[in-house]
């Protein structure tokens, strides 16, 4: 079995590696479930790794079994993580499945690339769903047909541009500030042309969807596990986030001098 397996190609598994854990990370996966994956995968070839994950970067040393390092390399990304729990999911799921039933390297590299290149839900549903979740929350919160109406707009325009601006790769602490600006903006204008009377509940809700529940769930996830630089890491990043959200508000309450 060690003789099969010592035909692989160290390199090709190294760089199959490097990809694989780029794409969990940036896929909102937690440190320790990065981890687990590599090893797995490498132990289903017959060897030892030796991994440096941080949020953005990305280093794999491969070693046989005697202890000969075999590959070396690295890799980045300057953007933080997003979410692809999907992507996450069938990452796993290859990585279990390798353990039982090993496979050419190359036929992994190819399911990989089939994984990464899934679409994700179409754009128009994304914008329909999160806008209808954001009239829901309104009307949770005391809100009625006009204020849930006003929140699908504000929702929709907002993460319109939002997705807009993530293609030009702009900032993404200045896309969260300027779609809660949006949001905002056009809570208060149609509160200026009277099709709302009291859009406090609208105003509240029709930001929710820039919340960062997930980078802040994964950074405590991380901060447990004992990875505490990349817990800190995604946990101020999220924190950024709610900044930006709370300094769009904050804009559009001071430039209106809006009192609800």
């Amino acid at each position: 079995m060690e003789s099969e397996r010592s035909q692989y190609d160290p390199v090709l598994l190294g760089k199959l590696l490097l990809n694989i854990g780029m794409t969990l990370l940036h896929s909102g996966a937690p440190t320790r479930r990065v981890s687990l994956i590599l090893n797995r995968v490498s132990a289903a070839y017959g060897y030892r790794i030796y991994a440096d994950l941080s949020t953005r970067h990305l280093s794999v040393s491969i070693r046989e079994r005697e202890g000969a390092n075999v590959f070396s390399g690295g890799r980045s990304k300057p953007s933080l993580p997003g979410v692809n729990f999907r992507a996450v999911s069938e990452i796993s799921s290859l990585s279990l499945e390798l353990e039982n039933n090993q496979k050419p390297l190359l036929e992994v590299r190819d399911e990989l690339l089939q994984i990464q290149s899934r679409a994700h839900f179409p754009r128009w549903m994304v914008l329909l769903a999160v806008s209808l979740a954001g009239s829901a929350f309104c009307y949770t919160f005391g809100g009625g047909i006009r204020e849930m109406g006003i929140t699908f707009l504000a929702t929709f325009c907002g993460l319109f541009l939002k997705q807009q601006l993530g293609k030009q790769e702009m900032n993404t602490y200045v896309i969260t500030y300027l779609s809660t600006l949006v949001s905002a903006l056009t809570i208060v204008f149609c509160w200026k042309i009277g099709v709302v009377d009291q859009p406090g509940q609208a105003f509240a809700t029709s930001v929710l969807y820039l919340v960062p529940g997930v980078p802040l769930i994964i950074a405590f996830v991380d901060l447990l596990d004992g990875f505490i630089l990349n817990g800190i890491d995604r946990g101020v990043n999220a924190l950024i986030h709610a900044f930006g959200i709370a300094a769009g508000l904050a804009s559009v309450l001071y430039l209106f001098n809006v009192q609800f």
